[in-house]
């Protein structure tokens, strides 16, 4: 059905988009400032978007709803993924700001990187098993080394700018 050019393109297209969520994350929490709120607001612009997408996928494709029996049938864990990514969005929220986008987002892919290499090599989640390889597992020892170059030299700035701070001393 796809391309494996156009699966690549559309990972690269949504991996760019996590630096601009995570731009966004950050504003936010410097006009609503309080991260708890930022994560509602977040997933109510999410749930809004996705319902619409839900709405126009109906009336265009005529999918079949799921059945009773379908759900019957759905790990109990699946569900979840929209809860556990919200963990991503709290340390958006919080730590982002202090060591950069680059490096926020280098350390992220490197533990959804180590995670995924077991994932795969256990099938675990419905996923086929990809065996950890000693080619895969260099690939990954490269990409931590270069992640630690980038957050060794990704010290806390001096400060961290807010443009509430700077409209309300005005």
């Amino acid at each position: 059905m796809f391309t494996l050019g156009f699966v690549f393109l559309f990972i690269l297209v949504a991996g760019g988009l996590r630096s601009v969520e995570v731009g966004c994350q950050n504003t936010q929490k410097l006009y609503v400032r309080d991260i708890w709120l930022c994560a509602v607001i977040s997933y109510a612009v999410a749930l809004t978007g996705f319902s619409i997408f839900l709405l126009i996928s109906v009336l265009v494709s005529k999918t079949p709803w799921p059945t009773i029996a379908d759900l019957r049938h759905l790990p109990w864990w699946a569900p979840f993924g929209g809860l556990v990514g919200g963990v991503a969005v709290i340390g958006m929220i919080t730590v982002a700001r202090y060591v950069g986008v680059a490096t926020f987002n280098a350390v992220v892919i490197v533990s959804e990187m180590l995670v995924a290499l077991v994932m795969d090599d256990l099938g675990l989640m419905g996923f086929a098993v990809r065996h950890a390889t000693p080619p895969r597992l260099v690939a990954a020892g490269l990409i931590c080394a270069a992640v630690y170059l980038m957050a060794k030299d990704s010290a806390p700035a001096d400060s961290v700018t807010s443009p509430v701070s700077e409209r309300v001393s005005r």
